[in-house]
């Protein structure tokens, strides 16, 4: 708890700088800076519902890729399996004329089931030849974003508008709002933190799982499947991920259209890095990256680029990222050095 407090205050003095630093080159009053990105964000209820939607996307993603990374697994698909949530989501509700009821559940369970066998594919590789996994699941956020183009611009597409999309689900498959534009799969969110602590913390599987992150070879020793373990913690890995997709379509966008994971699933590398993989501060976490998207995407009314708010949750990012590379670099060090 304490090293994510530090980070957050490390957090807040690189935004103070980077703020600082656009106010004396933009010539723009530091005061109205600070003033539009605090009001844009918590000033006002419907600001802090907007920030409380975009949390939802990353906390859930946050989650999935902890369980990944709790094992020793690096998840970069992150992105890639919301789409493919997305993809399944809207496939299921526009095609299969269900039940709006019963089109929510298979949505939701489609999701996470094609989106977790989307991630498994990598830790197979993994565990069977070796393959890198970082190379794999960064690859097939690729193959998904393509295979959704695909889809809006051929055999789904609405055939109305300036830009690809499909048609929208109909009102009925949608999920209900607390308060708009925040919609229910906010509860849903913060029931996965539950879920999902309860899973590392309080069962043999994920004390299996948080056995292998921390020693491989000696959790294979003591007898755990590690091959197996790897492909079933990226399976429910991928397959959190994949309902963060579906969340979008059901909540938010109600069809698939090209920028519909939004960067989410990268989004949610940092805040797992600054919730130190522990799912009771991911909340935390990724309502801090909310916070800074929200309020710098705000300053373009200031004439700020908005690229500004992407560049400034990839600052934090290696802010929270250089601490961890430099405790790498020194057991890198310390085993040349034995080995020598």
């Amino acid at each position: 708890m304490r090293s994510a407090f530090y980070i957050t205050g490390i957090i807040a003095l690189t935004v103070s700088t980077i703020f600082l630093l656009t106010s004396l080159s933009l010539g723009i009053d530091l005061v109205e800076i600070f003033a539009l990105f605090i009001g844009s964000t918590v000033g006002s209820l419907d600001s802090i519902l907007q920030t409380l939607a975009r949390t939802t996307p990353i906390l859930i993603s946050t989650l999935g890729l902890l369980v990944a990374f709790k094992g020793g697994i690096w998840n970069i698909g992150g992105e890639g399996q919301i789409v493919v949530g997305a993809i399944v989501t809207v496939g299921t509700c526009l095609f299969l004329g269900l039940p709006p009821p019963l089109a929510i559940v298979l949505s939701l369970a489609g999701s996470f089931l094609a989106s977790g066998i989307y991630g498994a594919f990598a830790a197979f590789l993994k565990a069977r030849w070796d393959v890198n996994e970082v190379v794999i699941t960064m690859m097939q956020n690729f193959v998904a974003f393509a295979i959704l183009q695909y889809l809006i611009d051929g055999p789904w597409n609405w055939g109305v508008g300036l830009y690809p999309r499909t048609a929208m689900i109909p009102p009925e498959t949608r999920l209900p709002f607390i308060m708009s534009p925040l919609n229910s799969m906010f509860l849903v969110a913060l029931a996965l933190v539950a879920a999902t602590y309860i899973l590392l913390n309080r069962t043999v599987l994920g004390y299996e799982i948080r056995a292998m992150g921390a020693n491989k070879m000696a959790a294979f020793t003591n007898g755990i499947d590690t091959e197996r373990l790897s492909v079933l913690s990226m399976l429910l890995s991928g397959g959190i991920c994949g309902l963060a997709g579906s969340g979008l379509v059901l909540g938010t966008f109600f069809r698939a259209q090209a920028g519909i994971s939004g960067n989410y699933g990268f989004y949610a590398l940092a805040s797992a890095f600054i919730a130190g993989n522990r799912a009771l501060l991911a909340p935390l976490s990724s309502l801090l990256i909310a916070l800074i998207y929200e309020g710098t995407l705000s300053l373009t009314a200031l004439g700020i680029p908005h690229r500004l708010s992407e560049a400034m949750v990839g600052i934090v990012f290696l802010v929270v990222l250089l601490p961890k590379a430099a405790g790498w670099l020194q057991e890198v060090k310390e085993g040349d050095a034995a080995d020598n």
